[in-house]
Protein backbone atom coordinates (compact mmCIF):
# COMPACT_ATOMS: atom_id res chain seq x y z
CA UNK A 1 0.00 0.00 0.00
CA UNK A 2 1.11 3.34 -0.73
CA UNK A 3 -0.25 6.71 0.19
CA UNK A 4 0.35 8.49 -3.13
CA UNK A 5 -2.63 8.25 -5.17
CA UNK A 6 -2.61 6.51 -8.45
CA UNK A 7 0.78 4.90 -7.84
CA UNK A 8 1.18 0.96 -8.14
CA UNK A 9 3.38 -1.99 -8.15
CA UNK A 10 1.37 -4.96 -7.73
CA UNK A 11 1.10 -7.46 -10.86
CA UNK A 12 -2.81 -8.59 -11.36
CA UNK A 13 -2.73 -12.10 -13.18
CA UNK A 14 -5.80 -13.13 -15.06
CA UNK A 15 -6.50 -16.63 -16.36
CA UNK A 16 -9.08 -16.43 -19.58
CA UNK A 17 -10.05 -18.82 -22.49
CA UNK A 18 -10.16 -17.61 -26.00
CA UNK A 19 -11.83 -20.79 -28.01
CA UNK A 20 -10.50 -23.15 -25.72
CA UNK A 21 -6.88 -21.97 -25.78
CA UNK A 22 -6.08 -20.99 -21.83
CA UNK A 23 -3.73 -17.61 -21.42
CA UNK A 24 -2.74 -16.10 -18.72
CA UNK A 25 -2.76 -12.31 -18.52
CA UNK A 26 -0.70 -10.07 -16.03
CA UNK A 27 -1.30 -6.08 -15.72
CA UNK A 28 1.89 -4.24 -15.09
CA UNK A 29 2.76 -1.03 -14.27
CA UNK A 30 3.57 1.00 -17.35
CA UNK A 31 7.23 1.51 -18.50
CA UNK A 32 7.63 5.37 -17.39
CA UNK A 33 10.31 7.39 -15.47
CA UNK A 34 9.13 6.67 -11.95
CA UNK A 35 8.12 9.85 -10.04
CA UNK A 36 8.10 7.95 -6.57
CA UNK A 37 9.95 4.58 -4.81
CA UNK A 38 6.49 2.77 -4.91
CA UNK A 39 6.47 3.45 -9.15
CA UNK A 40 9.69 2.98 -9.23
CA UNK A 41 9.58 -0.72 -7.94
CA UNK A 42 6.03 -1.00 -9.80
CA UNK A 43 8.24 -0.38 -13.58
CA UNK A 44 10.76 -2.88 -11.68
CA UNK A 45 8.54 -5.61 -11.17
CA UNK A 46 6.83 -4.89 -14.56
CA UNK A 47 10.54 -5.23 -16.20
CA UNK A 48 10.81 -8.78 -14.89
CA UNK A 49 7.46 -10.00 -15.45
CA UNK A 50 8.03 -8.78 -19.35
CA UNK A 51 11.35 -10.61 -19.44
CA UNK A 52 9.12 -14.24 -18.66
CA UNK A 53 6.25 -13.19 -21.06
CA UNK A 54 5.49 -14.72 -24.36
CA UNK A 55 4.23 -11.70 -25.75
CA UNK A 56 4.03 -7.63 -24.56
CA UNK A 57 0.64 -6.03 -25.39
CA UNK A 58 1.29 -2.56 -25.52
CA UNK A 59 -1.53 -0.70 -24.72
CA UNK A 60 -2.43 2.77 -25.54
CA UNK A 61 -4.71 5.54 -25.56
CA UNK A 62 -5.32 6.21 -29.28
CA UNK A 63 -7.05 9.53 -28.45
CA UNK A 64 -3.47 11.02 -27.49
CA UNK A 65 -0.03 11.72 -28.91
CA UNK A 66 2.16 8.74 -28.35
CA UNK A 67 5.82 8.15 -29.12
CA UNK A 68 5.64 4.42 -30.38
CA UNK A 69 9.37 4.44 -30.96
CA UNK A 70 10.41 5.71 -27.53
CA UNK A 71 8.14 3.31 -25.79
CA UNK A 72 9.16 0.54 -27.99
CA UNK A 73 12.81 1.07 -27.15
CA UNK A 74 11.84 0.19 -23.34
CA UNK A 75 10.58 -2.98 -23.44
CA UNK A 76 12.63 -5.98 -23.00
CA UNK A 77 14.64 -7.53 -25.95
CA UNK A 78 13.63 -10.56 -27.62
CA UNK A 79 9.90 -10.66 -26.59
CA UNK A 80 7.68 -10.20 -29.25
CA UNK A 81 5.23 -7.63 -28.57
CA UNK A 82 1.75 -6.28 -30.02
CA UNK A 83 0.74 -2.26 -29.76
CA UNK A 84 -3.14 -2.41 -28.70
CA UNK A 85 -4.47 1.14 -29.72
CA UNK A 86 -7.85 0.90 -27.27
CA UNK A 87 -10.44 4.14 -27.00
CA UNK A 88 -10.45 4.25 -31.34
CA UNK A 89 -14.16 5.51 -30.42
CA UNK A 90 -12.78 8.61 -29.24
CA UNK A 91 -9.77 8.57 -32.38
CA UNK A 92 -11.79 7.14 -34.98
CA UNK A 93 -9.28 4.88 -36.58
CA UNK A 94 -10.83 1.78 -37.91
CA UNK A 95 -10.93 -1.20 -36.20
CA UNK A 96 -8.44 -3.79 -36.92
CA UNK A 97 -5.05 -5.60 -37.76
CA UNK A 98 -2.36 -4.28 -39.57
CA UNK A 99 1.41 -4.67 -39.31
CA UNK A 100 4.20 -1.29 -39.50
CA UNK A 101 8.00 -1.62 -39.49
CA UNK A 102 7.79 -1.47 -35.53
CA UNK A 103 5.06 -4.10 -34.52
CA UNK A 104 1.94 -5.23 -35.15
CA UNK A 105 -0.79 -3.32 -33.85
CA UNK A 106 -4.64 -3.93 -33.42
CA UNK A 107 -6.50 -1.36 -33.39
CA UNK A 108 -9.80 -1.92 -30.68
CA UNK A 109 -12.21 0.30 -28.38
CA UNK A 110 -13.09 -1.58 -25.22
CA UNK A 111 -16.30 0.53 -24.87
CA UNK A 112 -17.61 -0.57 -27.70
CA UNK A 113 -16.05 -3.61 -28.61
CA UNK A 114 -15.00 -2.95 -31.89
CA UNK A 115 -11.99 -5.09 -32.84
CA UNK A 116 -11.95 -7.07 -29.78
CA UNK A 117 -12.32 -10.09 -32.49
CA UNK A 118 -9.52 -9.35 -34.24
CA UNK A 119 -7.51 -8.61 -30.82
CA UNK A 120 -8.30 -12.23 -30.18
CA UNK A 121 -7.36 -13.91 -33.70
CA UNK A 122 -4.22 -11.66 -33.51
CA UNK A 123 -3.05 -13.96 -30.15
CA UNK A 124 -4.79 -17.14 -31.02
CA UNK A 125 -2.20 -16.70 -34.02
CA UNK A 126 0.91 -15.43 -31.97
CA UNK A 127 0.71 -18.85 -30.02
CA UNK A 128 0.18 -21.14 -33.09
CA UNK A 129 -3.63 -21.93 -32.39
CA UNK A 130 -5.42 -22.15 -35.91
CA UNK A 131 -9.09 -23.19 -36.28
CA UNK A 132 -10.55 -25.76 -39.29
CA UNK A 133 -13.33 -27.20 -38.80
CA UNK A 134 -12.78 -28.59 -35.53
CA UNK A 135 -10.74 -26.56 -34.06
CA UNK A 136 -7.47 -27.71 -34.92
CA UNK A 137 -4.75 -26.78 -31.77
CA UNK A 138 -1.02 -26.52 -33.56
CA UNK A 139 0.80 -26.22 -29.89
CA UNK A 140 3.87 -24.76 -29.29
CA UNK A 141 7.30 -26.69 -28.98
CA UNK A 142 7.57 -25.24 -25.77
CA UNK A 143 3.57 -26.73 -24.74
CA UNK A 144 4.53 -29.92 -26.63
CA UNK A 145 7.97 -30.46 -24.29
CA UNK A 146 5.69 -29.92 -21.47
CA UNK A 147 3.21 -32.65 -22.42
CA UNK A 148 5.50 -35.29 -22.77
CA UNK A 149 7.61 -34.80 -19.60
CA UNK A 150 4.28 -34.56 -18.26
CA UNK A 151 3.48 -37.73 -20.10
CA UNK A 152 6.58 -39.80 -18.68
CA UNK A 153 6.27 -38.78 -14.91
CA UNK A 154 2.75 -40.20 -15.22
CA UNK A 155 4.35 -43.73 -16.93
CA UNK A 156 6.66 -43.90 -14.20
CA UNK A 157 4.30 -43.37 -11.39
CA UNK A 158 2.16 -46.05 -13.08
CA UNK A 159 5.20 -48.23 -13.40
CA UNK A 160 5.99 -47.33 -9.89
CA UNK A 161 2.49 -48.57 -7.90
CA UNK A 162 2.17 -51.72 -10.18
CA UNK A 163 5.93 -53.04 -9.31
CA UNK A 164 6.56 -51.51 -5.99
CA UNK A 165 3.52 -50.11 -4.53
CA UNK A 166 5.44 -47.00 -3.43
CA UNK A 167 2.52 -44.31 -3.06
CA UNK A 168 5.09 -41.83 -2.20
CA UNK A 169 7.05 -42.33 -5.23
CA UNK A 170 3.84 -42.01 -7.60
CA UNK A 171 2.99 -38.91 -5.05
CA UNK A 172 6.18 -37.15 -6.50
CA UNK A 173 5.58 -38.68 -9.96
CA UNK A 174 2.11 -36.83 -10.11
CA UNK A 175 3.82 -33.52 -8.19
CA UNK A 176 6.08 -33.16 -10.97
CA UNK A 177 3.81 -33.71 -13.86
CA UNK A 178 1.94 -31.10 -12.37
CA UNK A 179 4.76 -29.03 -12.96
CA UNK A 180 5.48 -29.64 -16.20
CA UNK A 181 1.72 -28.83 -16.70
CA UNK A 182 1.60 -25.67 -15.06
CA UNK A 183 3.58 -24.09 -17.47
CA UNK A 184 0.91 -24.51 -19.91
CA UNK A 185 -2.64 -24.20 -18.00
CA UNK A 186 -0.96 -21.75 -15.54
CA UNK A 187 -0.38 -22.12 -11.34
CA UNK A 188 -1.35 -25.39 -10.43
CA UNK A 189 -0.17 -25.80 -6.87
CA UNK A 190 0.89 -29.23 -4.84
CA UNK A 191 -2.32 -28.57 -2.44
CA UNK A 192 -4.77 -28.19 -5.60
CA UNK A 193 -3.65 -31.71 -6.49
CA UNK A 194 -3.73 -33.82 -3.36
CA UNK A 195 -7.34 -31.83 -3.07
CA UNK A 196 -8.35 -33.09 -6.12
CA UNK A 197 -7.35 -36.48 -5.24
CA UNK A 198 -8.27 -37.07 -2.01
CA UNK A 199 -11.96 -35.82 -3.39
CA UNK A 200 -11.75 -38.41 -5.46
CA UNK A 201 -10.70 -41.88 -4.69
CA UNK A 202 -10.81 -43.80 -1.34
CA UNK A 203 -7.57 -43.28 0.50
CA UNK A 204 -7.03 -46.10 3.72
CA UNK A 205 -4.53 -45.89 6.03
Amino acid sequence: MSATPGTTRDIVDQHIQIDGLPLRLSDTAGLRDAADDVEHEGVLRARAAMQQADRILVVVDDSRDVDLQVLMTRLPPGVPATVVRNKIDLSRRQAGTVTTPMAVEVAISVLTGAGLGCLKEHLKQSVGYETAGEATFIARRRHLDALNRARERVLMGKQLLVQQRAGELVAEELRLAQQSLSAITGEYTSDDLLGRIFSTFCIGK
